[in-house]
């Protein structure tokens, strides 16, 4: 197959989806003082029209065809250039948890500092619960990364069986999840919805979309929309697509057909407006920084509305006329400080690139999975134990460390091996004839 290089249109999109989850975030936060301390909460629980509006701005399911799109396009490259599968997914590990060691290094030292003087374990606990909350995308991110040679194999030599298996897949754990009444068999989905999800982004990749007629792709992706309608209205699925988000149901699956097939609807238009210099560079901007971005956000939030709580800032009742006009001075604090650690933090990574990493040695299939097992282990310990008490960020954090650095003994022995100076050899005398 042909492999092409970059798809502006996706670029623009991907770059529009990370402004929408950053500015819900900041629509999210809601800081309540009360007689029992200071509280936390999502502004936007029991908003009468929010649970509708999720169908618009839940665009995760839109994130992850963009990054199937764009992670097939690499491997492809990749592969042409004679990169192992298992290269490809160390690479990616490196790519995704590297970043975030020092943001989630710095929260757990952080709040660990604030125990210790005296801050409640109620508030700190609380805190670290909202900032790791988004971290649910980084472990989920690191597996589909982690499954793309695989999946991509199994895309080229039967695209609809594999579709349709996870499709049986999601349907089959949904179904059990509501005759057992345990919620928790829904998180195999974590697997099923996002991985097809990401094989729709491998469509998009290889045109199954472009040879169709453009009204047809803008009917079936309303008609999409209309059985996602039938599913919370009959069926019983949440309206409240953040509700179907954890774990993820065929809510969200039917939400990514409906948003890929309206994208390709769209494509033309949006190709267009992505070659203006002012959206190319905007998204060009934010996709380079985008997991800095992602991993940095929540934090600035929290950190300003600690600064306003300690500088005795009135906090509007969440949801009321002045908590309203609160909202776009705070989404601007958010982007004036976000904005400035960002270029900061890439400085340092260009700093850090520029006096040289050791090249990567490479790795075996079954250390390449390790490394994803470790990334997600080290997510899953921070989504669980939370940042407080401060051995659970220790814990967390290692596990992600271990994750980038590790490599396999053998190949260890062989680099060494390689490096070391070969030992000097002592020339016999010429013989006298």
């Amino acid at each position: 197959m042909a492999t092409p290089t970059r798809d502006h249109a996706v670029d623009l999109v991907r770059a529009a989806c990370l402004v929408v989850v950053v500015g819900l975030h900041v629509m999210m936060a809601g800081i309540t003082v009360e007689s029992e301390g200071l509280a936390i909460i999502n502004s936007l629980d029991g908003h009468p029209i929010f649970a509708w509006s999720t169908w618009l701005v839940q665009v995760m399911p839109l994130f992850f065809v963009m990054g199937g799109f764009s992670s097939l396009l690499a491997w492809r490259r990749q592969r042409e250039r004679g990169v192992t599968g298992a290269d490809y997914v160390r690479d990616r590990v490196a790519r995704l948890a590297r970043p975030a060691l020092l943001p989630l290094g710095l929260v757990g030292i952080t709040l660990a500092v604030l125990g210790l003087v005296g801050l409640p374990d109620e508030v700190l606990a609380d805190v670290g619960f909202r900032i790791g909350q988004p971290l649910w995308f980084l472990a989920v991110y690191l597996g589909c990364s982690g499954l793309v040679p695989l999946m991509a194999r199994l895309h080229e030599r039967a695209p609809w069986a594999t579709l349709l298996t996870l499709l049986g897949g999601v349907m089959v754990v949904d179904t059990v999840a509501l005759l057992t009444a345990q919620p928790l068999i829904g998180a195999l989905n974590l697997l099923f919805v996002w991985i097809f999800i990401q094989q729709l982004g491998f469509c998009l990749a290889d045109g199954w979309f472009d040879w169709r007629r453009r009204w047809m792709l803008g009917l079936t992706g309303l008609a999409a929309f209309g059985v996602l309608l039938f599913l919370t209205t009959v069926v019983g699925y949440s309206t409240d697509m953040y509700d179907n988000l954890n774990p993820p149901t065929a809510a969200i699956l039917v939400l990514g057909v409906g948003q890929t097939l309206l994208f390709a609807f769209l494509r033309p238009w949006l190709a267009r407006l992505a070659e203006r210099e002012t959206f190319a560079g905007l998204s060009g901007a934010i996709n380079k920084n985008a997991m800095q971005i992602y991993l940095w956000h929540v934090p600035v939030i929290v950190l300003i509305a600690v600064v306003l709580v300690v500088s005795g800032a009135p906090f509007p009742e969440p949801l009321s006329a002045g908590w309203w006009q609160s909202r776009p001075p705070f989404l601007v604090a958010v982007a004036l400080l976000l904005i400035p650690i960002v270029i900061g933090v890439g400085w340092l990574e260009r700093r850090s690139d520029a006096r040289g990493r050791p090249a990567a040695a490479p790795v075996g299939p079954w250390m390449a999975a390790l490394k994803v097992v470790l990334g997600i282990a080290g997510v899953v310990t921070l989504l669980v134990a939370g940042f407080t008490p401060a051995y659970g960020a220790a814990i967390g954090v290692t596990l992600l460390l271990i994750a980038v650095l590790l490599r396999s003994p053998r190949r260890r022995a062989v680099d060494a091996a390689a490096a070391a100076p070969e030992p000097e050899t002592v020339s016999p005398p010429p013989q006298k004839a």
